[in-house]
């Protein structure tokens, strides 16, 4: 009886989770959708270069983030399939818009050195899972920063052996129904990048930075310059 009882509990919490995950890929699907209508209706939404994102296996999709809440909106808008996005701790404390970034299957980034949290769901979701994993330095850090953050992109890279997949977004006037002037969004994804092994190793740090440098300046060198339009 106490066999068939833990038994019992354990197809209990499993059936619970299967339903929380399937309420979190709803939820997730209508604010896509939702999300989707929104940008292509109001900020003409295009993206270029969908066909380099895997439809089947790991992959994790950065870009410098100049709005973080809206390019997760954008990046959502990439792929048909569901993408985990780490986003700031502080993000996720927020009162407002924090459960909803639960909700939605986000996860905070790391607190300090010592926390492995985070870590332990961006393996979750690339090794066990085989899904996308989103990861957005802002912006509005300094170069330093900015360079520090990929390379820790890196290390995940490698130690997942998942493809880095850089992805510009950026913005230009254009035009809704060839009338209505508004500022467009543009998305342009470029060619997964394989990361050596080697490059997780200490005597290694600096090309894992100069690497991280480059990654940067093929984000910003996917962004069409006015001159060039």
């Amino acid at each position: 009886m106490v066999e068939a009882s833990t038994e019992e509990k354990k197809t209990e919490e499993k059936d619970k989770l299967n339903s929380k995950d399937l309420m979190k890929d709803i939820l997730y699907a209508a604010v896509k959708g939702l999300g989707g209508f929104g940008l292509e209706a109001f900020a003409d939404l295009k993206i270029e270069g969908k066909e380099n994102v895997p439809i089947r296996g790991k992959a994790i999709l950065t870009t410098i983030s100049d709005n973080t809440l809206r390019d997760l909106a954008i990046i959502s808008q990439v792929s048909g399939r569901r993408i985990h996005f780490m986003v700031h701790h502080k993000m996720m404390k927020h009162q407002a818009y924090g459960p909803v970034l639960k909700a939605l299957g986000m996860f905070r980034s790391t607190l300090d050195k010592d926390d492995t949290v985070p870590i332990d769901k961006v393996f979750h979701y690339l090794n066990e899972v085989g899904d996308l994993v989103a990861m957005t330095p802002e912006s509005k850090l300094t170069p330093e920063v900015q360079i520090k953050a990929m390379a820790g992109i890196i290390k995940f890279a490698v130690a997942a052996m998942a493809p880095i997949i850089p992805i510009a977004i950026y913005t230009e006037n254009a035009r809704i129904l060839n009338t209505i002037k508004t500022t467009g969004i543009r998305v342009k994804i470029g060619t997964p990048l394989k990361v050596e092994k080697r490059l997780t190793r200490e005597k290694y740090r600096d090309e894992r930075y100069e690497l991280a440098e480059d990654i940067i300046n093929i984000i910003d060198s996917l962004k069409v310059r006015p001159e060039t339009e």
